[in-house]
């Protein structure tokens, strides 16, 4: 059985379920199949194959039971009930289709960055509810035909201390200040900094708090400018070893997470204000360009020669030059100018390095060549 029909089977099979729960008397063939139809699930089926399917809720841990019933004809036919015994007394009416029950067990690899947090708890709740809607069996027949996708890479699952979590959350709920240790990108050692958490953001497989930082009490100079308070900044909380929710409270600014990050594809965030781009790609990298995107407000315009125009109203410079440099030579910046002098001197320095021999072998005598015939 090929697994479109399998996954067939199976949402007849939670339908089947659904109406044998539902029913007061045994159910024939015929009024099972004028169940499912009247669901929209089937349009024809042969009698054999919904014997099939009654026969699959019996291998798979359900107490069915095989009755006789007056036909319309007036004849006998056969009809089935669920009885106590992993049936009705030990199981409720299921309250979850098969599209939701795939599509949860998929969501739940998406969302392993949250192990430990009280969303991952909560997923591994509603899990354990099913086990009251479904047989053991049954969801492990359904865990193992979710065929043909895949996330990759997996996160990695139970990657933060759920004490560190559950104190950001707190600090987050409760709007106050976090006192936490962190280590940033190219330190060595951790430093203590203060900051007003407003967010946990999922990006790339990890969790970052977004937050502004706070000055320390009494500081002055530029350490106390209020730039330094009003940017928000991402920490990621694979570098955060302590937090620990403060007294002091404080008000979100202005200008939400969520708002900020609309106009960026990654977490960069500048003090200085987005800027127009226009960015002409040929046609060998113009289909990877559209589908990536650069900007999730990208505006595309293709052109006559296969290739494609991106125009941009608010990008970051420092955020859009690795995407281009990454094009190699099939992207041109039309503007702004400054962008295009920027990887016109980032492409010239690349020549030059390589056009010298690699940086280990500088100062190595040339090793004779040995003719072979």
């Amino acid at each position: 059985m090929d697994s479109i029909s399998r996954h067939e089977q199976i949402l007849r099979v939670f339908h089947l379920i659904d109406i044998l729960f539902g029913a007061r008397t045994p159910l024939s063939i015929a009024e099972l199949k004028r169940e499912l139809r009247n669901r929209g699930v089937i349009e024809e089926m042969s009698d054999k194959n919904l014997r099939r399917d009654v026969l699959f809720l019996e291998k798979f841990g359900y107490a069915i039971e095989q009755t006789t019933k007056p036909s319309a004809k007036g004849s006998r036919c056969a009809a089935w009930a669920i009885r106590p015994g992993a049936g009705r007394s030990e199981l409720r009416p299921p309250t979850i289709t098969l599209p939701e029950l795939l599509s949860l067990v998929v969501a739940r690899e998406f969302l392993a960055p949250l192990a430990g947090t009280f969303y991952w708890r909560g997923i591994g709740q509603l899990l354990a509810k099913l086990e009251a809607v479904a047989t053991p069996e049954l969801l492990a027949y359904a865990e193992a035909h979710k065929d043909g996708l895949l996330v990759h890479p997996r996160p990695a699952t139970a990657k933060y201390a759920s004490k560190t979590l559950s104190a950001v959350h707190r600090a987050i709920r409760n709007r106050v200040e976090l006192a936490i240790r962190y280590t940033p990108l190219g330190s060595a050692a951790p430093k203590r900094y203060t900051i007003a958490p407003e967010a946990v953001v999922v990006y790339d497989g990890s969790l970052y708090i977004a937050g502004r930082r706070v000055p320390a009490r009494g500081a002055a100079g530029p350490a106390a400018a209020p730039l330094a308070a009003d940017a928000i900044r991402f920490f990621k909380l694979d570098r955060v070893t302590d937090a620990k929710p403060t007294s002091r409270g404080f008000e979100p600014g202005s200008e939400t997470v969520a708002s900020l990050l609309a106009d960026s594809i990654t977490l960069y965030r500048s003090s200085s204000p987005p800027r127009r781009f226009r960015i002409r790609i040929d046609e060998p990298r113009a289909r990877w360009a559209i589908e990536r995107p650069f900007h999730p407000r990208q505006r595309v315009r293709h052109l006559p020669d296969g290739g494609i125009l991106l125009e941009i109203d608010r990008g970051w410079t420092d955020e859009l030059v690795p995407q281009l440099l990454s094009l190699g030579e099939h992207v041109e910046v039309l503007e702004p100018a400054d962008v295009r002098d920027t990887l016109a001197a980032a492409a010239r320095r690349i020549v030059e390095r390589h056009a010298s021999a690699p940086a280990g072998r500088r100062g190595e005598r040339p090793r004779p060549t040995t003719a072979r015939s």
